[in-house]
């Protein structure tokens, strides 16, 4: 694909309603300063721009960019408009309680639901004719400075509690819905519904909103948990994994659709969603020791442009710094601390810092990322012409003090190669093993923001190895062959 953006977001996904107060949001501002972050992703809300029908507020998006651009930050902007996580909590008043013009949608058994349903509905045009609206102001305050690099349209949208929309006017729909149409039996038949008049409705929002201002637009999904998972445990019509191909077929005006990706199996879903024809963006994380680890991994092998854990300002804490409440759930892995604060932190800094070669490297296929997963001590990776032999310093379990080893190699040139990361040394060969590899020289150092390499120290002798620090460090080598 062609590059929709001119660097990496190494970011944080703010809490759902830290958007609401502009005093929480100084917490937020001041941890995406301590992390290094280059942006943020945060929610604008559709009951809170819209609070009666066709007349609209745009002071709390006035004052996100204002402080973003004071903050010197970029914004992805969240709509939460008629879908949330499955369910139309965002949606205005005006909207839920009038159930005529916009009907909710019903399980099986005729049960209705607090998700607002796409058949028979006025949905689509009031929330396009609002979309527009927003995309024009952000046009008129946002031309010159380009704060907002890109949109997302709902957020995990799709059916809960149920497999498909059961209500009356679905149900017409769906009578006409034939063998014909259903050509993806990775999808049961009423998930495949779902997919396809999501993919289109969101279609529909993008292609309206781009016409506006066109900026970078996509949509996120909700995974299944496990493979027993049915659809309705998790939101039914999302681009899950199976939807991919059917989003992109039926939504060609979404520039990507990305995956949240809470589950331990990380490449599993950047694999999935890191294709030809679909960057890996990912808008939402872990915040516990993996999410540095799998930044790494993200950059290094997957080439993603855009790296979020969630609750942002709750990265370095042991509680949720929106509700104030300790974690205190055993089962709950998903928790922060200082050590990982720092490791983000300084992890962000340095990617920053290599921005330009990263990029360059993304274009070139010159870059390579790892991480350690539990249980693993050493790998085995292939850069370019050589074969790279990993030794963790530390194992990685469950509890464990340590964070998990990581980190990126970047071919600056024949012969040169970058090293960042943490937690490992490496050795290097040359696959073929015709011929014998040394050092010319090996430096620990940094770029500027000049991108000029500050060499802090040259390694010679007994340092001459690749060996990272506890925290994150850069090795520059140069190298021949005899």
């Amino acid at each position: 694909m062609n590059r929709i953006f001119d660097e990496i977001l190494l970011a944080g996904e703010v809490h759902n309603s830290a958007c609401w107060s502009e005093t929480y949001m100084e917490h937020v501002w001041e941890r995406a300063k301590q992390l290094h972050c280059n942006a943020i992703l945060a929610p604008i809300y559709w009951e809170q721009i819209e609070q009666e029908e066709g007349n609209y507020d745009f002071s709390l998006l006035d004052r996100m960019l204002q402080e973003a651009k004071e903050h010197g930050l970029k914004l992805v902007l969240l709509w939460f408009g008629a879908w949330k996580n499955g369910l139309s909590t965002y949606a205005p008043e005006w909207v839920k309680l009038n159930q005529g013009r916009f009907p909710r949608t019903k399980d099986a058994t005729g049960k209705l639901s607090r998700t607002l349903s796409m058949f028979g509905s006025e949905l689509q045009e009031v929330e396009t004719r609002t979309l527009v609206e927003i995309m024009r102001h952000i046009r008129a305050k946002d031309k010159q400075d380009r704060t907002v690099v890109a949109m997302q349209l709902e957020n995990e949208l799709g059916v809960l509690e149920a497999d498909r929309d059961y209500s009356l006017p679905a149900e017409a729909v769906y009578a006409e819905f034939s063998d014909k149409d259903y050509t993806d039996t990775r999808l049961s038949r009423e998930e495949f519904f779902m997919v396809l008049h999501y993919a289109r409705y969101v279609n529909a929002l993008a292609k309206a909103a781009k016409q506006v201002w066109d900026i970078p637009m996509y949509t996120n999904a909700w995974q299944k948990e496990n493979a027993g998972c049915k659809p309705g445990d998790y939101p039914s019509g999302g681009p899950i994994i199976e939807a991919i191909d059917l989003w992109k077929k039926e939504a060609p005006e979404l520039d990507f659709v990305s995956p949240d990706i809470y589950d331990f199996d990380f490449r599993r879903f950047a694999d999935a969603y890191s294709r030809k024809d679909n960057i890996l963006f990912i808008p939402e994380t872990r915040r516990d020791h993996w999410a540095v680890a799998n930044l790494y991994l993200a950059v290094g092998k997957y080439k993603a442009y855009c790296y979020a854990p969630f609750g942002l300002e709750s990265v370095g804490e042991n509680y949720s710094f929106i509700t104030g409440m300790a974690h205190t759930n055993p089962s709950d892995k998903n928790v922060s601390s200082p050590q990982i604060k720092v490791y983000l932190s300084e992890s962000y800094k340095m990617m920053q810092a290599l921005m330009p070669y990263i990029l360059k490297a993304y274009e070139e296929n010159r870059i390579y990322g790892f991480c350690q997963v539990e249980g693993q001590m050493g790998e085995d990776l292939s850069v370019g012409k050589y074969r790279m032999h990993i030794k963790y310093y530390h194992p990685v379990e469950d509890g464990s003090e340590w964070m998990p080893g990581a980190g990126l190699v970047i071919e600056l040139a024949d012969g040169e190669l970058l090293f960042a990361g943490y937690g490992y040394r490496a050795e290097l060969s040359l696959a073929n093993g015709d011929k014998t590899l040394d050092y010319l020289s090996l430096e620990k150092g940094n770029f500027d923001q000049n991108q000029e390499w500050h060499c802090y120290m040259h390694l010679n002798g007994d340092e001459q190895h690749i060996r990272m620090e506890e925290l994150p460090t850069v090795l520059r080598a140069r190298y021949y062959e005899f």
